[in-house]
Order: C-alpha cells, then structure tokens, then sequence
C-alpha cells in the first residue's frame, strides 16, 4: 500500500470516528501503530526529500487525531510517536551535527476561541507562579522555507546545521556561507557561542526565473519556493547554490553562552519585522483574523504560509517550557486551507489489493499551494452520493494538510444540461469481472485480477512484511504484465535457473540486481511469521494485531513450524478468543481467509517457506522487560530486534515491570525514575557480549567515532 492509500484510509477512519471517547480500545489500538507509520512517513518526505504529498490541513489534522488517542488513551503511548519526538532520517552525502537546543515544531491554531482557550490556561500558570504582570505577545509571519541553525563563536560565523529531527541534521555551512545577506560577522560584543534559528528561503520571482530556465532545457520544474530553497542548499557543489539567491532570516536566540539576555534587533542580523505587538490577546486574534493580512502575505515576493504567535518575556517562557515536540510559549496560526475550482474531465477505476474499486477522477490541472494537481481520489460511492459529483462538474479541491487533493464541494450552479451522474462500474476495470457490492464499496473477486496481483506483490515486499527492498514497483509491473509471476509464490521461482534465464533478458535485470533479488528471496523464507500475516490483507490485521497473534502462537511452539503447524491454530476459534486484542469479527475473517485460501498456502509451503513461528527452550527470559536508551554507534532498532528475536520484551518508557535499561554511557533524564523503580542499568561497553553473547554481531559494527545523537525513552 502506497503513503497515499494509507494517509486516504487514516482520513476516512477519522472522518467517520470523530468522538475517540466512543470508540473501543480494542479498536483504536489498531490504528494507532498505523497513525505513526503514517505520520513518520510524511515527516520524511517533507523534511528529507523536500516533496509533501499531503497539505499542512491534512497533515495536522492526523497529527491532532493521534494527539486525542494518547490523551484518551495513555498507556498506549509509544515512544516512537511523533508527538513524543520528531522522527526522521539522515540523508548520507552531508557530515553530520548535533543541534545546540532542540529545534521545535510548533502546535497549530485555527480559529479565535483556541486561542483565548489558550491564554486563559498561561495566565493561571502565571497565577500560581506569582507573576502579576501579563505577558507580551507578538505576531510574527511564518516562512514557507527551510528552517537552519547558524552559530557564531566569538561574534564571528562557524557553521550551519539544516533543522533535522530537531536534535541531529546535517552540516550545510560551505553551501550557506553563498548566501548573499548572511551576517558573517556580528556586533564586537557578542562573546563565546552563539546559535540562532533563521530561514532559508528564495522568492517567488526567482522560482519563476529558475522554472522559465529550466522548462526551455525540458527539466522538471520545482512546484514550490520550498522545495527550490531546500534543493538550492543541500546541492553538492557550493556554486550552484550561489546562483540560485537564496535569502536567510533570523527570528530566534537558540543559545547563548553569554549570562545577558540578547536581542536580535541590536545585533546587525537579517530580521523580518513583526506584525504585531500587545499585551491584548484580543488584539492578536484581530489581527489572525482579518483577512488582509492573509492577503498581505500572499502578496509579498517571499512565501508565507501562516503566523506564528510568541510571548516575548524570557521569564515567561522558561515558566511554560517545552514538550519534545513543541514549545509551549509559541503556537502557529494557519489560515484557512486554499481552494481553487477546476473541472472533472473523466472518471477512472482503480483495484486495490484488498478487492475494493475505487474511483478516481482526471481534472483540468490546476495549482493549489503550490502543487499541480491532475488527479483527485473520489474515495467510494457513498462519498460522490453525499458530493453530488457528475461527470464533467465543477468542482472546488483544496489540498488535506496541503497535500492529498480533497474535493470540498460541487459547483451546482456550473453544471451543464447533460451532466450525467457517475454510476458504479459492473465490472472490474482490470479483468471484466463481475462486481460484488458489499455497503459502499464494491469488490473484484476474481483472484487472478493483475491489477490485485501487482498490488498484492508490492505490498509482500514491502518493508513491513518480507522487506524484499530490490523487488521495486516497477520491477513488480514487468513481471507479472509478461506473466512470469501470477501471485506472490510464483516470486520464488525467480530463484530456479529457467525462470532467472528468462528474466536476464529483460535490460532492468543486471547481474548485482539478480543476486540481490535471489538472495533476500532466501532470507524471507525463514522470516517471523507475522510478516506473512500482516501481508494478507485480513480486515483489520494490521502490524499491530499481526505481532499480538504470532507472539500468543511462539507460545505453542518449541521447534521450527510449517504453515500446516501454524494452520491448526489459526481456524482454531477457541486459540483466537484468549488473545486479548482479536475481536469476533477479526476471528472470522481470519477462519474465512484460511479456509478460502488453501491453494496458496499450500504452495509457499512446498516452497520451504516455514516463517518463523516457535519460541525457545529457554522460556524464562521471555518474562524480562528491558529499555533502550541514549545513542549507540550501532542501529538501536536493530539491538531491539535482536533483543526480542531472543525473547526479551522491549519498554518503551521504564515501568515497575522494567528489569533493566541497556545504555552507551548514561541513562539520560531517566536515571531518577530508575533508580526509583530499582531498575539494573546495564552499560553497552561494559563486557555486553558476555551478558548477550547474540548481540557479538551488532557490537562488531562500532566504528571509532562517537555517538552524536541523542534518543529518549
């Protein structure tokens, strides 16, 4: 599955389960793990490839949902949620560097009440700290740009360090130091070290300039300011950076070893002027809602996507603090989403892996923030009912979290005479199969269906089930269109001399290509089995409830299993019932799918493929609970993983049932709680192979630089 059919799934889930108080725990423990993955995945995307598919709307609309989960529902709290820290990955071509002071995200706001709500929560800190005097706010305008510490050691320009997770990122200073109104040298009274956080940004008539240049040479043209500064600054060679006139801004002090308090108007640096200044909350919410300021800053050659509110008082701030993920004296205003209106040209049907027909429809291309958009989900029949959408409408579109396309309303008053409703296909698009409605959707049975086949590949290769990462989407088109796979077993003949001699044919397949396909090919065969479970498309067996299955059923297991082991279990209602998140229905399902699909796996199972599935001899270390913390010079998810390969259960925060904490040198904030809790720190350079003689491999990998990045609990 797609980061668009999982984000489009998350959005109806929550557009139809608004009020989390009535949902079950048992339900929302499903979606949650998926919530992260989701959300880390457009962290990545928008931070490292610089390429948001959704919109900010979107995007805070599933963080917020995942904000009310764990407020409803602590004890699932993880600590890999990205409410908990930002979570994102390095790219490798740049040094990397350890940021000053965390570099924050920012909680957002949309309308007037949330923020006199707001307010009314800090003045009753501020009561309780006696402090009489109420704080300053001020308003200032939000970049659309990259976010980058700059740090001077004695007044004079060291490096510069992209935004990052917000603790680690990478080292940009050569390219940085091209920036044409960068200050290289501050007031002579600025002592020691200093890091302010700036923008990195470039105008709106340059990205026209670059674009005009770049279209007459048939390059592809950048959708965005953003996107232009953030590929403008990560450039390989310096000079192209300097042609490209990026512009930086400061607009905060992230530390200071000076005792005196600075202010970043007095020290020669490029500011943008605030907007506003007041002690009058009331005047703040004015100015946010006053639609000319919105038009103001759209009108500025620089991009500016909202405002951003601060209290000005040191004092103030240090009262209020900072979560992980934000600070608490600080919150971004966002305008309403953008909407443009544009014309339906034909309707299309597309085939999911799980059997569902979803409609989609071309539209006249047209930009929305900064984004062209060809194409718009119409989601299922209930959706275009509820729309009143026909064939050839005028539609208005804004993009969910400025990203995913949405359509908002039809354009009634635009409809032609002989607009004609769009009616529910028959029969598959794919292989002329007659359809089966179930509710709103409506399904192709046919199992052979390629469009189902491909999409069934593509999600058994996929990191979350086999991780077979040199089998790629476009690999999985040519061999099931010249039928030399027709369903994930026949992946596995990629490994016999016929079939490899025909693959070798094609120009995609060169010899390193092959090997590698033919090696993860054998690795799979003997992966956990919750993989393989996790890749049948069971309604609502998810990553979640996959590894809750295959954990009850390790248990019935001391030797290597078949699937024909495995099997006995999984039709075994009783067996099911006793495993605390499986519900009736999922029971069902499973009881279904194992019944309906014998033929399948009966053949992995000739194909050796045995899935890890039995625990180990040695049962009572399956009852230590364990923590990882503080940074490793080696992968902290791959000693997870080993760690519970051999039946150790990973904490993600210290608990009473926590037997030890596994550290590099210390355990951070948690030592207090520890110790507390009486809770054995185990230290990694302390002889940790002799304890855990499997982790000999992953401490193998050391190299001799040290830690720089700093993990929490």
């Amino acid at each position: 599955m797609t980061l668009s059919e999982q984000t489009k799934i998350l959005q109806t889930y929550i557009k139809e389960n608004k009020n989390i108080s009535q949902i079950s725990q048992t339900e929302i423990s499903k979606i949650y793990q998926d919530l992260i993955d989701c959300i880390t995945d457009h962290n990545h995307i928008y931070y490292i490839e610089s390429s948001p598919i959704i919109s900010d709307f979107e995007y805070d609309e599933l963080f917020d949902y995942l904000k009310k989960i764990e407020e409803y529902f602590p004890f699932l709290i993880s600590g890999n949620s990205p409410t908990q820290k930002l979570i994102n990955q390095i790219q490798e071509w740049f040094q990397k560097m350890e940021h000053t002071n965390p570099m924050l995200s920012l909680e957002n706001s949309y309308n007037a009440q949330d923020l006199l709500e707001r307010e009314e929560r800090l003045l009753k800190i501020l009561e309780k700290a006696e402090v009489s005097e109420k704080p300053t706010y001020y308003i200032e305008p939000k970049f659309d740009g990259l976010g980058i510490e700059l740090i001077y050691q004695d007044w004079v320009f060291q490096s510069a360090i992209t935004r990052g997770d917000g603790l680690i990122w990478e080292d940009v200073t050569e390219n940085v130091k091209t920036i044409k109104n960068l200050k290289k040298i501050l007031n002579w009274n600025i002592k020691w070290k200093t890091s302010f956080r700036w923008e990195i940004v470039i105008a709106k008539s340059e990205l026209n300039k670059i674009n005009e240049e770049r279209s007459a040479k048939w390059l592809q043209i950048y959708a965005n300011t953003r996107n232009l500064a953030s590929g403008s600054l990560k450039q390989l060679d310096p000079s192209i950076t300097a042609s490209r006139n990026l512009q930086c801004f400061v607009y905060e002090i992230l530390y200071s070893e000076q005792n005196e308090i600075l202010d970043i108007n007095n020290l020669w640096l490029a500011t943008y002027p605030a907007i506003l200044e007041s002690k009058n909350i009331h005047d703040i919410v004015k100015v946010c809602e006053n639609s000319e300021t919105k038009n103001k800053l759209e009108n500025e050659d620089i991009d500016f996507d909202w405002l951003v509110i601060k209290i000005k008082e040191e004092e103030v701030r240090k009262l209020v603090w900072s979560t992980n993920h934000h600070p608490r004296w600080a919150v971004a205003y966002k305008f309403p989403a953008q909407q443009v209106s544009t014309q339906i040209k034909s309707v299309e049907f597309q085939v999911w892996r799980t059997w569902i027909i979803t409609p989609v429809a071309n539209v006249e291309i047209v930009n929305l923030s900064g984004a062209n958009i060809s194409r718009v989900s119409l989601h299922n029949f209930d959706f275009i009912k509820e729309k009143d959408i026909h064939h050839n409408d005028f539609v208005r579109i804004q993009r969910s979290g400025e990203v995913i396309p949405y359509i908002v309303s039809t354009i009634i008053d635009r409809r032609e005479w002989n607009s004609k409703k769009i009616e529910a296909p028959t029969n598959c698009p794919s292989c002329n199969t007659k359809l089966t409605q179930i509710d709103m959707h409506y399904y192709c049975q046919n199992t052979n269906c390629p469009a189902q086949i491909k999409e069934k590949i593509i999600r058994f290769v996929s990191k979350d089930c086999m991780d077979i990462e040199w089998i790629w989407e476009s690999i999985v088109d040519v061999l099931v269109e010249n039928n030399i796979i027709g369903n994930i077993a026949d992946l596995y003949k990629l490994l016999d001399f016929e079939t490899e001699r025909v693959v070798r044919r094609f120009p995609w397949f060169a010899d390193k290509k092959v090997s590698e396909i033919k090696k993860q090919l054998e690795e799979s065969k003997n992966k956990e089995f919750r993989r393989l479970l996790n890749w049948l498309g069971i309604t609502w067996i998810w990553k979640k409830t996959a590894k809750d299955i295959y954990d009850e059923l390790a248990k019935q297991f001391t030797h290597k299993t078949t699937l024909s082991d495995i099997t006995k279990h999984l039709i075994n209602q009783e067996f099911l019932i006793w495993i605390y998140w499986v519900w009736e229905k999922i029971i069902q399902w499973i009881i279904e799918y194992w019944h309906n699909n014998q033929n399948l796996l009966k053949k992995l199972e000739e194909l050796w493929l045995n899935f890890n599935c039995y625990e180990w001899n040695n049962k009572t270390e399956s009852k230590w609970h364990f923590c990882i913390t503080w940074s490793f010079k080696v992968s902290r998810p791959e000693i997870i993983k080993t760690m519970e390969k051999n039946w150790y259960i990973s904490d993600s925060n210290p608990t009473k049932t926590t037997n030890f904490i596994l550290v590099w040198e210390k355990p951070w904030n948690k030592l207090q709680k520890s110790q507390e809790l009486w809770i054995e720190i185990i230290y990694w350079r302390n002889n940790i192979t002799k304890q855990f003689p499997y982790l000999l491999d992953i401490k193998a990998q050391e190299n001799k630089k040290e830690p720089i990045q700093m993990w929490l609990f």
